[in-house]
């Protein structure tokens, strides 16, 4: 039936054009920006490897580089990541220098952050441990990695550090997509605003795409995800 119709106003000299191809769906929407069928993704805070399959199921042929700092989480990663071709697992965190900090392992391991637990978080730090920090920027050159299609960063509140590390990265237009978590509430101290993100990502040609489903506390929006794209992959 939409093709009829489709052809009914060919005749008369229109067509259809769909002008928002934005499904709210995050990996769907990040194909329409991919240049290639076989992306580098960075899978920043992968802790127990949810998003590899998620990204597995949606470009076959991807080579992901999974990055998680804590020993004990890092130990299940290992026994759940599915043995892939092209799927590296790295067991220390990125940031915005190279150095090793204290990372706060939680009773939740998904609240696992360098940073303290504020009011809106939950769980509690049950182990301190001096973890490994590099930048992206360091592990580019270490690995002789060329640009990345996909940066995905879910580390808590941490995410602004991890992309202060790729400034030489970001300079030379070598990021595609960048998706991460935004924390609105008082999750954790210390944690920077979203317009000190917004900003930087901006000042550096990425564009807002979109965000993702909201999530409230005290009916309050409380965290999202949001997708952003350098400009250079805008056909």
């Amino acid at each position: 039936m939409k093709r009829v119709i489709k052809q009914i106003i060919n005749k008369f000299g229109y067509d259809i054009v769909r002008t928002d191809r934005i499904t709210k769906k995050p990996l769907t929407d990040m194909k329409e920006f991919l240049h290639n069928d076989h992306p580098i993704i960075f899978d920043v805070g992968a802790n127990v490897g949810q998003s590899i399959e998620n990204f597995r199921g949606v470009f076959p042929k991807c080579t992901i580089h999974s990055f998680e700092p804590s020993p004990r989480t890092f130990e299940i990663l290992k026994q759940k990541a599915p043995k892939l071709e092209n799927l590296y697992l790295w067991n220390y965190a990125l940031g915005s220098s190279c150095k090793s900090m204290n990372f706060l392992e939680n009773s939740s391991s998904t609240m696992s952050s360098f940073l303290p637990i504020s009011e809106y978080g939950w769980g509690k730090v049950i182990k301190e441990t001096l973890v490994e920090v590099k930048t992206i920027d360091q592990f580019c050159e270490d690995k002789g990695i060329e640009h990345i299609d996909i940066l995905k960063s879910d580390t808590q509140g941490f995410d602004l550090e991890v992309f202060k590390g790729a400034e030489k990265t970001i300079q030379a237009n070598k990021i595609g997509l960048i998706y991460f978590e935004i924390i609105f509430s008082d999750m954790y101290k210390n944690l920077p605003s979203f317009s000190e993100i917004y900003d930087f990502l901006i000042s550096r040609d990425f564009l807002l795409v979109t965000f993702y489903k909201f999530h409230y506390q005290k009916n309050l929006a409380s965290w999202t995800d949001a997708l952003f794209v350098h400009n250079s992959y805008i056909q």
